[in-house]
């Protein structure tokens, strides 16, 4: 930090004329000199300029984007059926010796080729989406900027400003515009341009009906500046009261979150591989409230806060870390629904008795992770053209629904405003994708069917029927595949439900031999209870969110122990966490378990397990640091890094991170929490000039 001095006064004045209100009710007298007026201001400023920059090692890149989907180097056999359930009239006229009742896939029932040339046919989405794989995952820079005014003895301003660019350098970047010669010059139509319909964009958090949601925050597509801290705060004696822009951290853990609970997380910049030792500083969402603080007795503190509700901002589709795949149009419901007027509020009470700490937390807030569900597309796209006169399977089934005098709506088009999808490129190709892709977000791809079919009546009308099984299920999602001309993209919503949190938290702090392991070791565990949390239906059912009593509980043990008189001391820590009914990206455990060829059976609770230290060396020059993340379930992840600093303002900061998503022990990467990410193993560096 940059203190002021005598030679620094003309700044000084500068921010203090800026702060005159305040100063008023902090100066004695109406007549108080000039003089005084300054001498009473103090003001610091600092930050950091960095490049970040972090190169893939694995050589594949997220597969959750279009340009490094899995099946883009497949190409998959499709066949498609006549549905079930077609008025006998028609079936008549066409000249079908079919049974009175069949279901999808049931032999004989392939559809006629007579009417459709492509009714048995490969699907190669490779041939409209080449596969590119990038080498670098991030390559940004950034700036942060900090200043502190104090006016007098009990007011203090604190601003922090953000900034950050990506201008994809180094990325093979995918451009939605390219494809909109295809599907009969439709491309893609539904959700919001600028994050489906032209080239990426890395920052903005967009969601419906508003194009910027987050107040103090200015972003583009390549940048992106922000305030995680804008503070006016006033202290006197046991009272500390808080107004502004501000993070809120609870609890003392470095992957895990159990009394964490303030803050959503934002996803845009290096997602959850940044260093994790630096405990979600630069991941937590900040938002305007109030917070208060006071020292009840000489043991005993109660924090408290009021906040407007943010969400957490997941990658934006194609960017490097993307978690959603990008072959589905969110809309986010956070300004429609009304959930940017919400507030959350908390209340915390910590205090220690000599070797012993505890704590009580409550919350009141909506969840930040959101849940998803199917919802209507709005996108009237006629598959075929709307054509009848050809030899396709999408021109033979507008042909049988204009001719059929049960269906509600007036075309194919129609319907499929009216159900979940929309009959374009960069969708799901085939029923392998489909599955796959739904075990690897830990969704079921049979109940996904039956739910966007049995719950949207645009769906039951272009001729979608529930399913009884994984067979029916594959034969009829390639036939409508095939119907749509290559794919569907699938439209999701996303909603956010509020949730009462309960946590307790207690600490000892163990007395020993002195200078022995266990001397001065710390123990804290915590706990925490959400009765009745929503979580996201692994059938993506609007009407059916499963609902279920959620425990969280931490135990974690931190020690400083000094192996040489020649070095400081190091620092370890040891993390054990259970979750109930969720894992630690707050999904649903009942989703674990699927594949390409079967539905997901759920597995019971969640462990995880986490060790890190630290060790400077004199001076603090060289600072080596390890931390790992294991699932008890068969993954995991593991992050050595070093830091130089060879002198004060500069600094170079190396870290690794490994991520084996499925062990020798086990069975399905689906069963496990970081099968997500592995393909991310990645090597991260950063050099930071500090001023």
């Amino acid at each position: 930090m940059i203190k002021t001095d005598a030679t620094g006064r003309c700044i000084q004045r500068l921010f203090a004329g800026l702060a005159m209100p305040i100063l008023a009710m902090t100066t004695t007298g109406a007549h108080a000199d000039d003089e005084s007026v300054w001498d009473a201001v103090n003001f610091s400023f600092g930050g950091f300029l960095r490049t970040e920059s972090a190169y893939s090692t694995v050589g594949r890149g997220n597969p959750n984007n279009q340009l490094s989907n899995t099946y883009n180097t497949q190409v998959v056999d499709r066949q498609a059926y006549l549905p079930p359930g077609l008025p006998s009239a028609i079936v008549g006229g066409l000249g079908l010796p079919l049974p009175e009742l069949w279901n999808w896939g049931d032999p004989g029932t392939e559809f006629p080729a007579l009417l459709g040339s492509d009714a048995s046919e490969a699907a190669d989405r490779g041939a409209e989406i080449p596969n590119r794989e990038s080498d670098w995952n991030l390559n940004m820079l950034r700036g942060e900027f900090e200043t502190k005014l104090r006016f007098g003895n009990n007011w203090k301003l604190t601003a922090r400003m953000r900034a950050v660019y990506d201008g994809g350098w180094g990325y093979e970047e995918f451009d939605a515009s390219s494809l909109r010669d295809i599907n009969d010059g439709a491309g893609i139509v539904g959700g919001d341009p600028e994050l489906y319909q032209n080239d990426v964009n890395y920052f903005q958090y967009r969601v419906e009906g508003d194009s910027n949601p987050l107040p103090l925050e200015y972003a583009g597509e390549n940048y992106l500046i922000d305030f995680p801290a804008l503070v006016l705060e006033y202290s006197n004696g046991p009272l500390s009261l808080r107004a502004g822009n501000m993070q809120i951290a609870w609890g003392q853990a470095i992957f895990f979150r159990v009394l964490d609970v303030v803050d959503g997380l934002d996803l845009r910049r290096h997602s959850v591989l940044d260093y994790a030792q630096e405990e979600f500083a630069d991941e937590r969402v900040p938002a305007l409230g109030i917070r208060l603080g006071y020292q009840v007795t000489d043991s005993i503190l109660l924090d408290s806060y009021v906040k407007q509700f943010r969400p957490s901002v997941y990658g934006n589709p194609n960017t490097q870390y993307n978690v959603i795949p990008s072959q589905f149009t969110v809309h986010d419901l956070y300004k429609e629904g009304g959930y940017d007027d919400e507030l959350s509020f908390g209340l915390r009470l910590r205090g220690n008795a000599g070797e012993f700490g505890w704590q009580a937390v409550y919350a009141r807030r909506h969840n930040p992770d959101g849940v998803f569900r199917w919802t209507k597309s709005n996108v009237v796209h006629e598959i075929g053209g709307g054509s009848t006169a050809c030899g396709t399977v999408a021109c033979s089934f507008n042909l049988v629904y204009n001719s059929d005098p049960t269906r509600q709506f007036g075309s194919v088009g129609e319907a499929l405003a009216n159900s979940p999808l929309e009959a374009a490129p960069t969708g799901v190709y085939s029923a392998d994708e489909w599955f796959d892709y739904a075990a690897q977000v830990r969704l079921d791809g049979v109940a996904g069917v039956n739910t966007l079919i049995s719950e949207f009546e645009g769906s039951m009308d272009a001729y979608g029927t529930p399913v009884e099984n994984y067979e029916q299920a594959y034969a009829e999602l390639n036939t409508f595949f095939i119907a749509a001309d290559d794919a569907f993209r699938g439209h999701i919503a996303r909603e956010y439900f509020e949730e009462d949190v309960f946590g307790l938290g207690g600490s000892y702090v163990v007395s020993a031999e002195p200078g022995s392991v266990f001397d001065q070791l710390i123990i804290n565990l915590e706990a925490s209870y959400t009765p009745d949390r929503t979580f996201t239906n692994t059938s993506l059912s609007p009407s059916n969110y499963i609902v279920e009593d959620s425990w969280v509980t931490a135990l974690v043990m931190e020690k400083y122990y000094r192996f040489s008189y020649r070095f400081p001391a190091t620092y370890f820590v040891f993390q054990w966490m259970h979750r109930s009914v969720d894992d630690l990206f707050g999904r649903h455990l009942s989703g674990y378990g699927g594949s390409r060829t079967s539905t997901p059976d759920g597995v019971d609770g969640a462990d995880y397990l986490a060790f890190a230290f630290q060790q400077p060396f004199p001076q603090d020059i060289f600072r080596i640091g390890f931390a790992t993340l294991y699932d008890t379930r068969g993954s995991i992840l593991v992050q050595p890094g070093i830091r130089w600093k060879p002198s004060g303002s500069l600094g170079v900061e190396f870290f690794y991170s490994f991520i084996d998503g499925c062990m020798a022990s086990c069975s399905n990467p689906n069963d496990t929490l970081l099968s997500t990410a592995d393909w991310a193993d990645e090597g991260t560096l950063r050099l930071t000039y500090q001023f």
